[in-house]
């Protein structure tokens, strides 16, 4: 239950599993084809975007897709956390114009101090966390991203911790990219960066870089969607052969139904913490679907005496609240039973190491909310 890697499935890993496999084998390019499909249909995306798979990881992808900015633009920064500000030096380094709109632990930016920077007229760019792995907190797209489209020409999510659990629409909202990660909400092993971009924001690219220069990729990508071998680096193979079971299994499932059921294991999640005694750090209107920060004094023992326990939680990495929160992650493969253990085990550690938890009461909570939202039909 760790925020990532996430938990994956057997069949997701044995697909990964292959004898000779190379980038231009045909199983791979078969795979990687699918997997770029599949990355459109899951972030709302049609041919008017380019999908994108790159060796790497969430931040390969952060750095490579900042490449859209033109110098001489600003971007307004809306950051709920540290992963929200690690934006600042990947912007830094390039040298891009950034000003930081960021939020107390647990609380989002909203739209109204959104809007107030916006409509100086200083900003041509926009970047968001949608899920902020930190502190767990969820920013809702469906407000923020129309009002920002009245005031600048790009947008870039990030959505390494909510692609696949948490509805993008990129296309309807006029979201210009979205990035995200193999190894998050998606379920697959580590090892791929993922991004979908506006082909329009794919004219005027900052070329500060090889390898995180979109325009060098660009070929590439198109030629792996026509099937053929698009090599520029050696692309993560066992990884793309799982990513395509992923997408696989979430066309079966229907992206709607997948999002849907990594809500209802969050409520669940949360509403037993809280039942047991215990606080979620983000104001439940925050909660996401992926990622939940529990608040203790204890959370380091806790943390530790889970992992004795055979559960492995994350640790908090907020500088306001080190030692005080620990980090539950629910996203990709889980189950109605790794949630029920889980809170069966936050309740024993907790208690073992002196919080007042009302031991029994959060997985009873948990149950009740698991029946309640079942589709029986």
């Amino acid at each position: 239950m760790h925020v990532g890697p996430s938990f994956t499935s057997y069949r997701v890993q044995m697909a990964g599993i292959g004898e000779n496999i190379g980038f231009a084998s045909p199983e791979f390019l078969e795979a990687m084809k699918y997997s770029l499909e599949g990355l459109l249909r899951v972030a709302g995306a049609d041919d008017a975007y380019l999908p994108f798979i790159l060796p790497g990881s969430g931040t390969v992808a952060m750095e490579t897709v900042s490449s859209i900015l033109p110098k001489g633009t600003r971007t307004l920064l809306l950051t709920n956390g540290v992963f929200g500000d690690r934006w600042i030096p990947i912007m830094s380094s390039h040298g891009l114009d950034l000003d930081v709109l960021s939020a107390e632990p647990g609380k989002a930016v909203t739209v109204d101090d959104m809007e107030k920077k916006l409509e100086t007229g200083k900003y041509q760019n926009l970047i968001m966390t949608h899920v902020e792995t930190s502190t767990g907190v969820r920013m809702d797209l469906e407000k923020i991203v129309p009002v920002a489209r009245r005031y600048v020409e790009r947008i870039i999510v990030d959505g390494v911790a909510s692609l696949g659990a948490e509805k993008e629409d990129v296309k309807k909202l006029g979201i210009t990219a979205v990035i995200s990660a193999s190894q998050k909400a998606l379920g697959a092993p580590p090892g791929a960066a993922l991004m979908v971009v506006s082909r329009s924001a794919l004219d005027s690219i900052n070329e500060f870089s090889y390898f995180f220069n979109l325009k060098n990729w660009i070929a590439p990508m198109e030629r792996y969607l026509e099937g053929k071998n698009g090599y520029l680096s050696t692309e993560p193979v066992g990884v793309i052969l799982s990513l395509s079971k992923v997408f696989s299994d979430i066309e079966a499932m229907g992206l709607d139904a997948r999002i849907e059921e990594h809500r209802r294991l969050t409520m669940a999640l949360n509403e037993g913490i809280e039942a047991a005694g215990l606080r979620v750090l983000a104001d439940r209107q925050l909660w996401s679907n992926t990622v939940t920060a529990v608040l203790s004094d204890h959370a380091d023992d806790i943390v530790k005496r889970s992992m004795e326990l055979g559960v492995e939680f994350a640790t908090g990495v907020h500088p306001k609240l080190i030692g005080k929160y620990f980090r539950v992650g629910h996203m990709g493969y889980i189950n109605d039973f790794d949630a029920l253990t889980a809170l069966s085990v936050i309740e024993r550690t907790a208690s073992y190491c002196g919080e007042r938890v009302k031991i029994g009461e959060g997985v009873r909570r948990a149950q009740e909310v698991l029946f309640e939202m079942t589709d029986r039909n």
